[in-house]
């Protein structure tokens, strides 16, 4: 309902008390109605297909967490294993046509103009529309003419990708939501065999196990519900159930998968309340 103009009453939409030529006020009239909210921009939309890309075939999907924090849900990739530095090179090599030497000549000399060119503040405008490079520098002080030593140690660029690689990138990639974390489910934060505690290893048999260590597996009281755990194989095709033999709230003690299991898994906890979270590690046989 509309608040009626009074002297010296209080605007309910900005707690501002009536003015003298306030906008939009009459005598005998009511309080303006607030602005309205400016509409949300709309969401870049791709202008590349699929068959434009010349993708190879059989590429992973891109995986991704659900967090829920403070009330607010937001996404977080969960990351594959990072290409090591002599695969990025030997591909780029066969891609490109040129010997892993030229590869390697080329990004140091393209490295080493940057740093030239940072050094003098001369950004590098889009090259081919597909990155420039952006000198920067910051900081706080408390007065306005800081030692030069503070300022040098601030200095920085970065490489700002293109817009257009951003849209391929986007262009139709599958997803693979893999796990909810943070307020909502199971956090595993290490995967160990039992016996022997390797590292991101899966026990076999009925003499082998599996432990995980991390957070909110079940609830803190005693007769809390214990949560499911599977191996998803890599591959893909049928998980296969492991059985939880100990549970508590930063602990699960699982045991062995079947006898002759082999090959790459993920391991997927899924809670009591249905909230699942995905090990974004590969897990062989011990």
């Amino acid at each position: 309902m509309p608040e009626p103009l009074r002297w010296n009453s209080v605007s309910p939409t900005t707690g501002e008390p009536l003015r003298w030529g306030q906008p939009g006020a009459t005598w005998d009239g009511f309080w303006p109605d607030p602005a309205p909210p400016p509409p949300p921009k709309p969401r870049r939309r791709s202008q590349f297909s699929v068959s434009e890309l010349n993708l190879p075939p059989n590429m992973q999907p891109f995986r991704y967490l659900i967090y829920l924090i403070r009330g607010i849900f937001t996404a977080k990739p969960a990351l594959r294993p990072a290409m090591s530095e002599g695969d990025y090179l030997d591909t780029l090599a066969t891609r490109s046509g040129l010997t892993r030497a030229q590869v390697e000549g080329l990004i140091t000399t393209q490295s080493a103009l940057h740093v030239e060119l940072a050094r003098q503040g001369i950004p590098v405008d889009f090259i081919l529309k597909r990155f420039r490079m952006v000198p920067s520098c910051g900081g706080r002080y408390t007065g306005p003419d800081p030692d030069d030593a503070d300022v040098c140690a601030t200095l920085a660029f970065s490489i700002a990708i293109h817009p257009d690689e951003i849209d391929k990138m986007r262009a139709g990639c599958p997803l693979e939501k893999t796990g909810e974390a943070g307020e909502l489910g199971p956090v595993v934060e290490s995967v160990r065999s039992r016996p022997g505690k390797l590292l991101n290893k899966y026990g076999v048999g009925t003499t082998g196990g599996t432990e995980v260590n991390g957070r909110d597996f079940r609830e803190s009281r005693a007769d809390a519900e214990w949560p499911v755990a599977e191996l998803v194989p890599v591959a893909g095709g049928a998980a296969i159930p492991l059985g939880v033999l100990d549970c508590t709230p930063t602990r699960l003690v699982l045991g062995g998968a079947p006898a002759g299991t082999t090959g790459a898994y993920f391991l997927k906890i899924t809670d009591a309340g249905d909230h699942f979270t995905t090990w974004d590690q590969e897990l062989t046989a011990a």
